[in-house]
């Protein structure tokens, strides 16, 4: 499942009247219901999920959009569609900013791989400044749907016959930019990712003695490796996506990424 295969141009919506963060909700489950070819799962059911997992946090990540979401029990299929809002509303981003663009997300719970690479596609086409102002400038529902699918990547879901495999790892120091950069791998294709918790060897050879002296500088105190066994057709989108949230790397003191050829690849990891 991708989100080029899985938006919905009849679940896209242009409010006028929506001021309240419950509107926004409540709005999204009649949408959902009233075009989702749903049969046992109410608007009720959708708004209560919606709002259950709002209480665990706010899905407005910043810069004028949140991706509302939830998972059902008893659906069978997902449910990804657009409400834009003129006015705007008080949503509990993170950056205090009120949100125009809903992009949602109502999925089945029992395919969390699919619901987390869909709610990752969303999340990273919408962090480019250009194509929300387009996003907000279009009314018809089929030009809306037609724009994110284009932003969209194509996958046909079936893997080479005998496909080849990089180990990435990518060195951050950069705390800010840490959890954008884990969404990339969150959405990709890759069979497994891992974070390791690492240490400078500036601050292990401070202590030794021979060395002391040599470093006065504070060191950095977050670094993380994000380390990936991902398609080698699959390398040059991923690293693409990475320098989209960072900038060119090879401009960067506080990011690497290295690239290893793999002879052998045995089983997969769940996530």
């Amino acid at each position: 499942m991708n989100l080029r295969d899985a938006f919905d141009s009849k679940l896209i919506t242009y409010s006028l009247d929506i001021s309240e963060k419950k509107e926004v909700l409540r709005k999204i489950a009649d949408m959902a219901t009233d075009g989702g070819r749903l049969s046992d799962t109410t608007s009720d059911d959708i708004y209560h999920s919606l709002s259950e997992r709002e209480s665990m946090g706010s899905t407005g990540f910043g810069h004028g959009v949140a991706i509302p979401h939830c998972r059902i029990p008893n659906l069978d299929h997902f449910l990804v569609g657009l409400l834009i809002s003129e006015r705007g509303v008080d949503f509990d981003s993170i950056d205090g900013e009120d949100a125009q663009l809903f992009p949602f997300i109502i999925g089945p719970e029992s395919k969390p791989k699919e619901y987390l690479k869909l709610l990752s596609a969303i999340s990273q086409i919408l962090r480019n400044s250009n194509f929300r102002e387009e996003l907000l400038s279009l009314r018809s529902p089929e030009e809306i749907a037609n724009l994110i699918k284009a932003r969209s990547l194509p996958e046909d879901g079936t893997p080479p016959k005998r496909p080849g495999m990089k180990m990435l790892h990518v060195f951050i120091q950069d705390e800010d930019l840490f959890d954008d950069l884990l969404q990339v791998f969150a959405g990709s294709e890759s069979t497994s990712a891992m974070i390791l918790e690492t240490h400078e060897s500036t601050d292990y050879m401070r202590k030794i003695p021979l060395f002391a002296g040599f470093w006065n500088a504070d060191l950095r105190h977050f670094n993380r490796m994000i380390v990936a066994v991902v398609r080698d057709e699959l390398v040059s989108s991923t690293i693409r996506n990475i320098e989209y949230i960072c900038g060119k790397i090879s401009e960067r003191d506080d990011i690497m990424i290295t690239v290893t050829d793999l002879h052998n690849v045995l089983g997969s990891l769940d996530f």
